[in-house]
């Protein structure tokens, strides 16, 4: 196995928890993105960072994506909400160049909502996006029960390929 640095940023809590559990995996720290400057990027050779997706972008990701050429092995873990599908995946891809997804691998991982963790500003987008849920409720019932009674998908299960993969490298 590789000198693996695992880096991550957290909001709301579900990518510091699948930061720890990778990190119980490989015996390795998991180092919080405040703290990524002081990492000496030249003993690693492969980064795993872990962040959770809002409004389709990846938290923090360009701080991740100015050290790229550093690394042998990238590894991107977006934490989020929503079941992992093709809508999912393009908006994902799309905080990448065609050259970044060519060098990198991709581990969607599923996390939490808790409308009461979210700051003022998050409530009121959520607000929004509650109003365009309720147009067709059905198909976005998890979702809008997410509102009034906190969800988690946070599991090691969701982690079992990451492992593996980093693992074989």
């Amino acid at each position: 196995m590789n000198k693996i640095v695992q880096v991550y940023a957290s909001k709301h809590g579900s990518s510091k928890e699948y930061a720890d559990m990778i990190g119980n995996e490989l015996n390795i720290k998991a180092v919080d993105i405040d703290e990524f400057d002081s990492v000496k990027k030249e003993d690693f050779d492969t980064i795993i960072f872990v962040s959770g997706v809002y409004a389709s972008k990846i938290n923090k990701i360009d701080k991740i994506k100015n050290v790229f050429n550093n690394f042998e092995n990238i590894i991107i873990c977006p934490v989020g909400f929503s079941v992992y599908g093709e809508n999912t995946k393009k908006n994902i891809e799309n905080n990448f160049t065609e050259e970044e997804l060519n060098n990198i691998k991709i581990f969607y991982l599923r996390g939490a909502f808790d409308y009461s963790k979210l700051s003022f500003m998050e409530k009121m987008m959520m607000n929004m996006m509650k109003k365009m849920l309720k147009k067709d409720p059905g198909e976005h019932k998890e979702m809008l029960d997410a509102f009034d009674e906190p969800v988690s998908f946070v599991s090691k299960d969701n982690i079992i390929d990451l492992i593996r993969y980093v693992k074989e490298i």
